[in-house]
Order: structure tokens, then C-alpha cells, then sequence
């Protein structure tokens, strides 16, 4: 009886042992996979995700093979760090029983064959540091996938800045940056330290101090053109308190954007007060270009499409255009147009230059400039040059306030139909013969000075030449003396 239960049993565990040889197992093997340092996008569909692109790695499993998304955290024990390029040694495993909704395909990290950093990342450390102008002493913790260390410290040279110094952070990856920033007795300033990591890649870090408190009266020299930016720093109740305003130097449109701001901040002013700014240019001009001087460290980095389009010899279209709070502007002597619109709707606008130079003021230049009552010709006089202004544009000067007086160059032959409707105390015409009206069709649509009360001085000899004019005949008509004319000039 013994025997036959042995035999019995022994029949069954053969049974049992045949039946789980036929049960599917897990298969594994070891592998090689490549891991680029660029991450790529890839659609899953989920429950939170949609099917919206995600990031993911990039792997493939051959040297010469492509490129295959795969998501992170699907090897494990393997930490991915973008920029870094890796080779890796992983156990591949085929799951004999997958879960429903994952794959069939599972990963684990056996070792890293090589890491090589392909582009150095920073985490913790801004493109830009902003300082107050009283001055700050502080650090700056980051980590960083490659060593680096600062090579070039340039800008403006302000305080004492402490070398990159590494500290233990448990992965041999951390760096404080420590800093001491003095008081800021002047304009905004930027210094730029250069890192150097050990891939061979540089990024420069702007530190920017705040602009001590501004006064109502200040002058800003241009360094190079951009710069008015970060020289008056972020604060606008501090340079909203400017009035008088001089810039030296060369301008693009950058510093042209940041000139308006100061000329619209008067959100702080208390509650009636009307502020009037004055604006001198002769010493600086314009020059082609955007980027703010520390555009590449977000500094001052505007959008183009906020900019006005400035050029090396022009006033900008539009530059100051409906600006209520200009009160009084000297352009510089290098000015060849005034171009459309420059200048309209400035209603609180009293006085402004034609310099010399100036051979084209464009239509509506100044149209709608309300309080506009002196547009002067500085340069009207024995020792300078007579001007080169041929050309001003349709309604240029309409709307404006009654001038004081108005000069017609003898380079200006002809005028626009409606370029000179304005009223004038004094109108000079400095031509022998007198200027043409340029007349589309309709005489009676011309619009000249207005002859009310305002009287027309003319060249020596040359008043029977106007006075036979239909056009100027309506002024009273005074000749010039034959010496020292340009005295009368205001």
C-alpha cells in the first residue's frame, strides 16, 4: 500500500512540474542604449494628459540607429540631466504578464558606460540680477550639470564681487555665488560675470544695480545705444520725477522707447498736477538698431513690435505721437527728416528746432500740437549756411497753436497745399520770388498762413513780387533791410 501512494505521489509532482514548465515567464537581457541630450515631444493619450505633447527623452539602441521618444522615468535607477549625452548598460525585461495599461517592456539601469555634458544647464541662477541702488550683500545658491568657474568680469565696475566658490551639496554639483554690491551714487548700472563650464560652453549673468533717486533735471550719457534702459532702471516713481531731460550720445530705438517711458510716467504726480517735460537732443542722434545693451541677459530686451523704427538722420514716425506732457524739444543738428507724424498730437508742445540739416518735415508732423507757438530756425544768421528745407508735407503744421513767427528758407520753392494752415504773428519768406502752392485740382482747397493780423517780411526789393501774388497779396508785406536782415529773425 506504501508503494502504491508513493508512486502516486510521485506521479503527481511530475503532473504538476510539466504543467508550470508550460506557464510564460519573464524574460530578461542586457542591453546597450544611447540617451541624446536633447529631449523631444511626444503625444500620450491619458486621463490627465489628453493627448497633448509631453517631453520626453530620446533614445536608441544601436550607435548608428534613430532616434526613439521614450518617457522619463522609464529606466529606473537611471536619473536623466538635460544636456548630457549618455551610454548606458540596462536590463531589458519582456513582461509575461503586463499591465493593462502599460508596457510590455520594462527597464533597469545595470551601470553607466559614459555621461559626456553637451550643454551646460543652471538651476537657481538668473540671466539677470536686479540690486537695489542703497546696495546688497547676499549669495546665491545653484546647482549645475558641469563644473564652471567665472574667467571675465566686465561692464561697469562696481563693489566687490567674490570668486565662484563650490560647496558640498551630497552630489558634487553645487556653487554659491557670493556677492557685495555698495550704494549706487549714479545712473543704473550693469556688470557681467562670464561662467565657463568644462564642456567649453560660456554664459554671461547681468547684475544690474537700481539708478540712485533721480532729481527733476538730469542728463544721461549714452555709453552706447541702448543703454538709456537700464540707466534709469525699473522704478518708475523714482524716474517719473524727471522734468528736464538731456541725452548725450547716440540713440536707436531702444533708448527712443525707454525716453517715451520717462515721458509718460506720471502715474506717481499728485492728484492735478500737470507735469510739462523739456527734451534736449542736440548732443546725441539716432542710429539703426533695437537691442537694449544688455538685451542677451533680459535686460531691457524689448519686443520689436513695441519699438519705433529709427534711423540715423530722421525723427522716427511716430516717436512721440500723442504724448500730452512734452513740453519742449531741441533736435539735434544731423536731423535730415522729421517724418510723419513725429510729433502730432503733442498738445502740450510749445516750442521746437528745425535744425539746418533738415530737408523734409512729413505730413501731420506736428498737426494737432495745440500749445505749438514757437518753431524755431536757429541757424537763420550771417555766419551759418542757409538751409536745405525743400519739402513740408501736407497738414504738417495744422491745428497748431497761433506761432510767434515761421521762416520760409530760400531752399523751399514750393509748398504743399495744406502744409503751412497755421496762424503766425511774423511769417519770413527768405525766396526772391514767392513760394508756390502746390494745387491738386481745386484752388480754393489751399490753405496757407492765415493773414489775420500777422504781418509778412520779404527780401530786400522783392515786395511788388508778393504783393501781385494772389496768395500773399493778403498779408501786410514789409521788406527786410538790405544788411543784417537775419536780426529781425526772433
Amino acid at each position: 500500500m506504501n508503494k502504491l501512494l508513493i508512486i502516486i505521489s510521485l506521479a503527481a509532482c511530475f503532473i504538476m512540474s510539466a504543467c508550470s514548465d508550460d506557464e510564460p515567464k519573464d524574460m530578461s537581457e542586457l542591453i546597450h542604449m544611447w540617451v541624446s541630450a536633447q529631449t523631444t515631444e511626444t503625444s500620450i493619450w491619458g486621463d490627465d494628459n489628453h493627448g497633448n505633447p509631453i517631453e520626453c527623452m530620446q533614445v536608441k539602441y544601436s550607435s548608428d540607429g534613430s532616434w526613439e521618444p521614450m518617457m522619463f522615468g522609464t529606466i529606473e535607477y537611471f536619473q536623466y540631466e538635460k544636456g548630457v549625452e549618455y551610454e548606458l548598460s540596462v536590463i531589458r525585461t519582456r513582461l509575461s504578464n503586463p499591465p493593462a495599461d502599460g508596457s510590455s517592456l520594462a527597464y533597469r539601469l545595470e551601470s553607466v558606460i559614459s555621461r559626456k555634458v553637451v550643454s551646460a544647464n543652471i538651476d537657481g541662477l538668473r540671466d539677470c540680477i536686479e540690486i537695489p541702488s542703497e546696495g546688497e550683500d547676499f549669495d546665491i545658491e545653484f546647482t549645475t550639470n558641469a563644473p564652471c568657474e567665472i574667467t571675465r568680469i566686465t561692464g561697469d565696475r562696481f563693489g566687490d564681487v567674490n570668486l565662484l566658490e563650490l560647496y558640498d551639496t551630497g552630489y558634487g554639483n553645487g556653487y554659491s555665488l557670493q556677492l557685495k554690491i555698495p550704494q549706487n551714487p549714479g545712473m543704473g548700472r550693469v556688470q557681467l560675470l562670464t561662467l565657463r563650464f568644462s564642456n567649453g560652453d560660456e554664459k554671461e549673468i547681468g547684475i544690474w544695480q537700481m539708478p540712485r533717486a533721480f532729481t527733476e533735471t538730469e542728463t544721461f550719457e549714452l555709453p552706447q545705444a541702448g543703454s538709456l534702459g537700464y540707466m534709469i532702471g525699473t522704478d518708475q516713481s523714482n524716474f517719473g520725477k524727471i522734468r528736464n531731460i538731456s541725452i548725450v550720445g547716440t540713440m536707436n530705438a531702444n533708448d527712443a522707447y525707454y525716453l517715451n517711458r520717462i515721458l509718460e510716467s506720471h502715474g506717481y504726480q499728485g492728484y492735478g498736477e500737470k507735469p510739462q517735460y523739456t527734451v534736449d537732443l542736440s548732443h546725441s542722434g539716432f542710429v539703426e538698431g533695437e537691442n537694449g545693451k544688455y538685451s542677451d541677459c533680459g535686460i531691457c530686451d524689448i519686443k520689436s513690435e513695441y519699438l519705433p523704427a529709427v534711423f540715423t538722420d530722421e525723427v522716427p514716425s511716430g516717436l512721440f505721437t500723442s504724448n500730452k506732457y512734452l513740453s519742449e524739444v531741441v533736435l539735434p543738428e544731423n536731423i535730415r527728416s522729421i517724418n510723419p507724424s513725429a510729433f502730432s498730437h503733442c498738445i502740450s508742445l510749445v516750442k521746437i528746432n528745425i535744425p539746418s540739416t533738415c530737408i523734409e518735415i512729413g505730413s501731420h508732423a506736428f498737426s494737432s500740437c495745440t500749445s505749438l507757438v514757437n518753431v524755431e530756425f536757429p541757424y537763420i544768421s550771417q555766419e551759418i549756411e542757409l538751409p536745405y528745407l525743400n519739402t513740408i508735407g501736407e497738414a504738417a503744421f495744422s491745428q497748431i497753436g497761433r506761432l510767434e513767427s515761421f521762416v520760409l528758407p530760400e531752399s523751399l520753392k514750393t509748398v504743399s497745399t495744406t502744409a503751412l494752415s497755421f496762424y503766425v504773428d511774423k511769417l519770413f519768406s527768405l525766396t526772391e520770388e514767392p513760394p508756390v502752392w502746390e494745387v491738386p485740382g481745386n484752388a480754393g482747397y489751399v490753405v496757407g498762413p492765415k493773414p489775420d493780423g500777422s504781418t509778412l517780411y520779404v527780401p530786400f526789393g522783392c515786395s511788388e513780387a508778393y504783393k501781385v501774388s494772389e496768395k500773399w497779396s493778403k498779408f501786410k508785406i514789409v521788406e527786410m533791410p538790405e544788411d543784417k536782415w537775419w536780426e529781425m529773425i526772433p
